[in-house]
């Protein structure tokens, strides 16, 4: 049996070990089903994701972003605030010299 003709001419390279993402909603926020969602999508995908839930504040998601050697942190916000919420996530991952750590942002108001 021959193989599929995409996987003959695959040319990107394979991670040597997944990509590692911390996923949460923002602080004071209860609205989780964007971020699962997302969570999930992420699992399907090959990544390993350390998921700390809904109303995450920004020390959490950092230390927990330092200790697991984490790529990426995902944030879900649906409520007011998100912007200086999103913006002080950045401005302590370049404190802690993690500006490696990227951030991937949304929800319904960032959207």
């Amino acid at each position: 049996m021959s193989r599929p003709a995409a996987l003959e001419t695959r040319t990107e390279p394979v991670p040597s070990k997944p990509v590692r993402f911390v996923t949460a909603t923002s602080l004071f926020d209860g609205h989780d089903a964007a971020i699962n969602l997302i969570r999930r999508l992420l699992l399907a995908h090959g990544a390993e994701v350390v998921h700390l839930g809904h109303n995450r504040s920004v020390a959490e998601l950092v230390q927990t972003g330092l200790s697991e050697d984490a790529q990426a942190i995902a944030v879900s916000s649906y409520q007011g605030g998100h912007m200086e919420y999103f913006k002080y996530l950045i401005d302590e991952l370049a404190r802690e010299r993690a500006s490696d750590i990227a951030v991937v942002v949304g929800g319904g108001g960032t959207i």
